[in-house]
């Protein structure tokens, strides 16, 4: 018997390539190089659900497991974290992606099969949850221990990014749960879970799309997700498979990440930081190393058609700015799509920024590629994003071979005739005032790094934003940090407004004044004083569904939301925004909000 909407909503509440490179390996003292473009790009694997558990919808089983993968042809197979199948679907590293239909409520059931010893166990910092002797607190006085396991173990709650999903089944960072059984605060499940499980239930009321999941735990979601806790999840609908896309084997997912790795082909990250108050954490992070679906420098053999490409950016901290490099010319492509789903109309560009956990739909027209040519994915994005300063270039990311014959007729519509879907505006409800975050990465009298924040609040402090439901806001981030952040928002798309300067030294002195003062709301500074010029609407490639967007440094970035909830949710509804560099995720940039 299929499950009613009503019924839903009751459940869910109880091949060989060309040698042309090298790059070196992270190893200190030794020089171990990495060819390039030797191994094919993988396809990720996709898991047919099981329709027979919860008639009606689709069931799937994602056991969290340490496995052996090797990221390139001449390293040997290391120990990684993925997502696995019943039936052994998956890679070992990364996971199967799960697709669906709009309208199909979709649940799933993650097991904890880890290690109870993180696979980067030397970079879990414990001084991120509690004060430790002989490290100075941070802030001083010290703030609330949380209640985690004792180390070793590992703590995970797996995360729909850009899900419209009831919020007990959001991953919320504090209903993490363990492979021994052991349960965060906020931990919630259908009925059925074993101890190291959970239940989570997903409507699937978004157009078609394709989201991500990956781990969100307090305070490692930096590690988990570098050790290989990420898939991705595709929502599809009538509405697309009626615009004559590429599909099938043209159309190709591919998450972009970047990683170091030891010349025995293990995953490295840094086990010590630059401030003496979280030893093991860094405020910032670049891998080396480009790996896309799980391959360093993949190829990918073409055919001369044209290619959907599913662009996911699942670096902990990196940019990438990108374009394809077809001999002396960059190739121009299509963007169709962005996190939330299709654009209005087809945008023909040469490059484009993709921020941390952005994803981007884009058609790559080879139709009149030669045979032979090499095609080359670019990047120049700086390391941080956008001032630079770290020395970490990762210029080339992965190389197209068009090295097949047309295997038949392309009955894909060219991308400049495609006519999608209207994208309706987002109209503010008359009469709300503007929220404000302020974005403030906090240091010592020394400069050393000690947190970061929103408001200059912590995460487990009280929630202080209500949205109400039904209603549509402008939210403002007022970064007064060096770094574009990337800001995501759980449960809804968002449309960029417009950014504007700021005068950050005049702002952020009047802040701490009005911060030390008691916060009193009627002294709070008038952030219009401080603005400088006139806003600039946001470029075209933003134009579209956003969860994720770029807070640039020195400016206020306007962004419109709209609060409805979905099948299976009721108010009070709690949520969560945060910047998607993991690293500051994982050091206080993070807050929750309600709808009410």
């Amino acid at each position: 018997m299929k499950l009613t909407r009503r019924q839903f909503a009751r459940v869910a509440l109880g091949t060989g390539a060309a040698f042309t490179g090298l790059h070196a390996l992270e190893r200190p003292g030794r020089d171990t190089t990495l060819a390039k473009y030797v191994d094919p790009v993988p396809r990720l694997p996709t898991p047919a659900p099981q329709r027979s558990v919860f008639p009606g919808s689709d069931y799937y089983e994602l056991t969290m497991r340490q496995a052996s993968w090797s990221f390139h042809r001449d390293l040997p197979a290391t120990e990684v974290w993925g997502y696995q199948a019943p039936g052994g679907v998956g890679l070992g590293y990364l996971g199967p992606a799960l697709v669906t239909r709009r309208g199909t409520p979709v649940v799933v059931r993650y097991r904890n099969d880890l290690p109870t010893t993180h696979l980067l166990g030397a970079a879990v910092d414990v001084t991120l949850w509690r004060e430790v002797p002989g490290v100075p607190p941070d802030p001083p006085g010290g703030r609330n221990p949380q209640d985690f396991p004792l180390l070793p173990n590992v703590w995970t709650v797996p995360h729909l990014h850009g899900g419209f999903d009831p919020p007990q089944f959001d991953g919320h960072p504090e209903a993490w749960f363990t492979p021994d059984g052991l349960h965060g605060p906020a931990y919630t499940t259908m009925p059925g879970a074993r101890p190291n499980e959970v239940v989570y239930a997903y409507p699937s009321e978004q157009q078609a799309t394709m989201l991500w999941y990956h781990d969100h735990a307090m305070a490692i979601t930096r590690l988990n997700i570098y050790a290989g806790l990420a898939g991705l999840y595709l929502i599809r609908d009538d509405v697309e498979e009626n615009l004559a896309l590429p599909e099938g084997d043209f159309e190709v997912p591919l998450i972009l990440q970047d990683r170091n790795l030891t010349s025995a082909g293990a995953l490295s990250y840094p086990a010590t930081g630059p401030t003496p108050y979280h030893p093991q954490w860094n405020p910032n992070f670049f891998g080396a190393i480009p790996v896309v679906n799980g391959k360093a420098y993949p190829y990918l053999d073409v055919e001369p058609r044209r290619y959907r490409l599913r662009l996911l950016n699942g670096s902990n901290q990196r940019y990438f700015h990108f374009w394809f490099q077809d001999g002396g010319t960059r190739r121009p492509f299509w963007l169709i799509g962005t996190d939330g789903g299709f654009r209005a109309a087809p945008l023909r560009l040469t490059e484009v920024l993709i921020p941390p956990a952005g994803r981007l739909d884009v058609v790559l027209d080879l139709t009149d590629a030669a045979p032979g040519s090499r095609i080359t994915m670019m990047n120049d994005a700086p390391t941080p994003y956008p001032q630079g300063g770290k020395d970490v270039p990762m210029p080339e990311i992965m190389r197209f071979h068009v090295s097949r014959p047309r295997s038949g007729p392309d009955p894909s519509v060219p991308p400049d005739r495609l006519r999608l879907p209207p994208l309706p505006a987002a109209s503010p409800t008359p009469g709300l005032p503007r929220r404000q975050f302020v974005l403030i990465a906090n240091k010592d009298a020394k400069g050393r790094s000690t947190h970061l924040a929103i408001n200059q609040r912590f995460f487990d402090d009280p929630v202080e934003d209500f949205p109400k439901l039904g209603t549509t806001e402008v939210w403002e981030y007022v970064n007064l940090s060096g770094d574009g952040h990337a800001m995501h928002v759980h449960l809804v798309q968002f449309h960029v407004l417009d950014r504007q300067r700021l005068d950050t030294k005049g702002y952020r002195a009047a802040y701490d004044t009005w911060i030390t003062g008691g916060r009193r709301p009627e002294g709070r500074p008038v952030l219009e004083r401080y603005l400088r010029g006139a806003a600039v609407a946001p470029g075209e490639q933003e134009r579209g569904r956003l969860d994720t967007t770029v807070a640039q440094p020195g400016m206020v970035t306007r962004i419109v939301l709209r609060f409805d909830l979905p099948t299976g949710a009721a108010t009070p509804a709690t949520y969560i925004q945060h910047c998607h560099m993991l690293e500051h995720e994982d050091n206080e940039m993070m807050r929750p909000w309600r709808i009410v």
